[in-house]
């Protein structure tokens, strides 16, 4: 995807469409690669990212939704996504995971990720969510993102993610109240 494309989104996934799996999992292995945060290796096998992938799909089919999904992108490629995943048991209902915000790193300056953010929230407040959780490893740039946004840090886990070898990395917990 060149800078001048044209993005479209961030659109809901109502009903996933059936080439909706291998374009997340095409994204999923793009932002991977590049370093992205997305808790795989650059050496995941594209399976693993696939059946990944379908699974979230799955997920946004089901009914009652597991998982929630928006997108942004141009055709069949996906510049973006987001994935929320609600409480489910009867304590947690009021809040969600934040799984995945993955921008493709070609359009990554272009606003997309706040876009999808923004969307997600509001989103999540028009299912009654009125708390929002996300799990990511310690990057100043990342983190700054979020906390810029109105995320709040509750707790950090020195050296718990290994994101290569000899590379450890903090995880770090994040919430935002709706």
């Amino acid at each position: 995807m060149t800078e001048a494309e044209f993005i479209s989104g961030p659109h809901r996934v109502d009903q996933p469409h059936p080439e909706l799996a291998q374009a997340l999992a095409d994204l999923l292995g793009r932002v991977t690669v590049a370093g992205g945060a997305t808790g795989f290796t650059a050496d995941a096998e594209l399976e693993t990212l696939t059946t990944t992938a379908q699974a979230i799909v799955d997920d946004a089919s089901t009914r009652p939704k597991r998982r929630h999904v928006l997108t942004a992108g141009k055709q069949h490629t996906l510049a973006g996504a987001v994935v929320l995943r609600p409480g489910e048991l009867p304590v947690e209902r009021h809040r969600a995971e934040l799984e995945w915000l993955l921008v493709d790193p070609q359009v990554v300056e272009r606003g997309i990720g706040a876009q999808l953010l923004d969307a997600a929230e509001s989103h999540a407040r028009a299912l009654g969510i009125t708390r929002l959780q996300l799990r990511m490893r310690s990057a100043p740039d990342s983190e700054s993102f979020y906390t810029e946004r109105g995320w709040t840090e509750r707790g950090r886990w020195p050296g718990s993610l290994l994101v290569g070898e000899g590379e450890p990395r903090d995880e770090v917990w994040l919430t935002r109240d709706l």
